[in-house]
């Protein structure tokens, strides 16, 4: 089958089997907005102008208005034309950290073909979808023999790994045959629907087992979280000062430890609202060693309550 023949059978089970989460997916938008995207960006593979042309990411709902809509991509937030353009530009303004590799670099990475490793975000790279812990999934658009292989970009491993999949085609095919016979997909995740909901969860710790939550280290926080999404928020908004939450990480990164040199703090969001309970993560060297802190907004001032994660990842609990 080619893109819209697939993308159409897993958007029809989709509606059939959770139909909460079929109704997130967004239509398209119109040709222009779409060329809009791809002036803004860098030029699109005839592929993801398709892919485009079919949807307009999935809509997910914050805040007191939050009800679960599930994953159309397991682990990730499929991108609207908007969250493609900013997460570009993002990319591209806020460069992944790496070591100087000879007097030949970058000359070498601009040589590269689709799939290469480059240890950095090439301006060829489009990002459609995020986990919210600042890794993306993209399309190499770099010409080779796997142009337009679907690939992911993270803080700390940047763009190695290798390609996922070789096309978004070969990707929708995949989670379609997934939820279709109950297959695992990456990451040993297999789809589970509750009340119309498309869920991703590793089989072993399903059923509600709460198996995997008891390897987890708990971490205690004074009051709920909640999610949102940057993109809504504009300039108008009422905004946590960043500038601010920056130098409280620093701060609490330094004073955790004393002995190690402690390097400037970076997050993936702009933009943050002044609400009790908004949080984000920001990742600090800490003696060559990226950690992990994330930041909880009190609602009182600009201040927030730093934590730092323990490696592997954490329950947050809310004090009773």
């Amino acid at each position: 089958m080619n893109l819209p023949e697939v993308w159409t059978a897993y958007w029809s089970i989709l509606r059939e089997r959770a139909p909460v989460t079929a109704a997130s997916i967004r239509p398209p938008r119109s040709t222009t907005e779409r060329e809009y995207a791809e002036r803004a960006t860098t030029p699109w593979t005839a592929e993801l102008r398709e892919f485009y042309g079919l949807h307009d990411g999935q809509h997910e709902t914050f805040g007191e208005d939050y009800v679960p809509v599930g994953s159309v991509l397991p682990g990730f937030t499929l991108y609207s034309l908007e969250q493609v353009v900013d997460r570009h530009r993002f990319s591209l303004e806020n460069p992944h950290s790496i070591d100087y590799s000879g007097e030949d670099w970058p000359a070498e990475v601009l040589a590269q073909e689709a799939g290469e490793t480059a240890e950095m975000f090439m301006p060829t790279y489009v990002p459609f979808a995020e986990d919210g812990a600042g890794g993306t999934l993209f399309v190499d658009t770099r010409p080779g023999a796997r142009e337009g292989c679907i690939r992911m970009f993270t803080y700390e491993g940047a763009d190695g790994g290798g390609p996922w999949f070789d096309s978004l085609t070969e990707f929708i095919a995949a989670l379609y045959r997934s939820v279709e016979t109950g297959s695992e997909i990456y990451d040993e995740l297999s789809a589970t629907f509750v009340d119309g909901v498309l869920e991703w969860r590793d089989p072993a710790f399903s059923d509600g087992t709460m198996a995997y939550a008891a390897t987890l280290p708990v971490v205690r926080v004074p009051f709920p979280l909640i999610d949102f999404f940057p993109s809504q928020l504009s300039t108008e908004d009422d905004l946590i000062d960043l500038d601010h939450v920056r130098r409280a990480v620093i701060d609490t990164a330094r004073r955790l430890h004393p002995h190690a040199v402690v390097e400037d703090a970076r997050a993936v969001y702009r933009q943050v609202p002044r609400v009790r309970g908004a949080n984000m993560n920001w990742w600090v060297s800490i003696g060559g060693v990226e950690t992990i802190f994330t930041a909880i907004v009190t609602g009182e001032g600009h201040d927030v309550i730093v934590l730092e994660l323990p490696p592997g990842g954490c329950m947050l609990e809310v004090d009773d």
